[in-house]
């Protein structure tokens, strides 16, 4: 499968080369090995296994343990990369009962004894393109061996009666959970170029309609004139409160990075013009709300509460979507302006927001390939 290369959207921005490789290695330095107190996420459970923690609600999460993986995997961290994964291994993945082979959303800080075993499928999916991602930088084999387990378990689980396959197979979409009863999806779990790695690596193209469709349900999801989509949506892209969740009919923290995969879909493999088009609304529709929000109804109205100030994590992902933007469009400085002028995260939010500020300036940098 033919791929491009991501541009450096710092560089195209104004600033220097080895701009975006001293945010990225400071950033690396005080989320990965900083002040314990108020810089670091990740934190060591033995010589060979670490863990990160969502500090703000005091648990460890399967987002968290990919995202780390992931990353680490991009920046080289050979053993870092490993450490995370034992740990995934040990205290989150299931390996009995109706969650087998998927991992735990949720595992206690305490005693890492799993608080709800369930599956976040966006886990699933970073744990499983982490593992390419180092299988072929760290030069393991092995590695590639449990990403491809993995895939093909992602798509292939036998229902049990309580849990099934990660992605529905009458929609071909990711759902929102495993766990039966949970029909719908979750617009920024559709990793749109994922899939078309995952299709490489095991030879299954059912991969590549999973990511056709996803583009498909990503224009219908997208409002056509703001393009910021909900948090949770019905498979036909009509947004979806809950009741556990009243707000996630609306943008938020989820959809922020529905942006970064639409954007690194077309970096990486010259996706689909609607990639472009739902991006380039949503990059017209923040800057003319400057200061804008991190939350909104997607039509661009008032959130239900008091929407919060623009956060680290929902600027990262807008700049990341400057790669879908021609070389020179007066859109991309602004935003990537913004990325630049940030602090890396610190105290009690660090998490998510330090998270997403991370792979963030990787994706704006063109340092996300596989």
């Amino acid at each position: 499968m033919q791929r491009y290369t991501p541009r450096d959207m710092f560089v195209e921005a104004g600033y220097g080369p080895s701009f975006a490789a001293q945010l990225i290695q400071n950033a690396y330095s005080k989320l990965f090995e900083g002040d314990p107190i108020n810089e670091r996420i990740c934190f060591d459970a033995s010589d060979d296994m670490s863990y990160i923690i969502d500090i703000g609600h005091d648990d460890i999460r399967s987002e968290g343990m990919s995202y780390g993986m992931y990353i680490t995997a991009l920046t080289g961290h050979e053993r870092q990369f490993d450490k995370l994964w034992n740990f995934s291994k040990r205290y989150l993945r299931n390996d009995d009962g109706p969650h087998v082979g998927y991992f735990a959303w949720q595992v206690s800080t305490i005693d890492f004894s799993k608080m709800d075993p369930g599956a976040a499928p966006d886990g699933e999916e970073y744990f499983a393109m982490a593992l390419l991602i180092a299988a072929e930088k760290f030069n393991r084999p092995d590695l590639k061996d449990e990403a491809v387990g993995l895939i093909n378990w992602l798509r292939n689980k036998p229902n049990n009666g309580i849990v099934g396959p990660i992605i529905d197979p009458e929609w071909n979409l990711v759902k929102f959970s495993p766990v039966l009863g949970n029909d719908f999806t979750d617009p920024s779990y559709n990793t749109v170029a994922f899939y078309r790695a995952f299709a490489e690596a095991t030879g299954d193209d059912t991969w590549l309609t999973i990511a056709n469709n996803s583009i498909e349900y990503l224009q219908k999801a997208a409002h056509p004139e703001t393009g910021l989509c909900s948090e949770y949506s019905e498979y036909d892209g009509t947004p979806r409160p809950t009741p556990w969740y009243p707000e996630s009919g609306c943008f938020s923290g989820d959809a922020w990075r529905v942006a970064m995969n639409l954007g690194l879909d077309y970096a990486l493999f010259k996706g689909h013009e609607s990639e472009r088009n739902i991006c380039e609304r949503l990059l017209f529709f923040f800057e003319s709300r400057r200061p804008y929000l991190a939350d909104y109804a997607i039509d661009g109205g008032n959130f239900p509460r008091p929407g919060r100030n623009a956060t680290p994590g929902v600027i990262a992902m807008n700049a990341a979507a400057t790669q879908v933007l021609p070389k020179g469009d007066p859109l991309i400085k602004p935003f990537v302006k913004d990325l630049a002028a940030l602090s890396v995260p610190y105290r009690f939010w660090r998490y998510y927001d330090g998270m997403l500020y991370l792979i963030g300036l990787l994706a704006t940098a063109g340092k996300i390939r596989f």
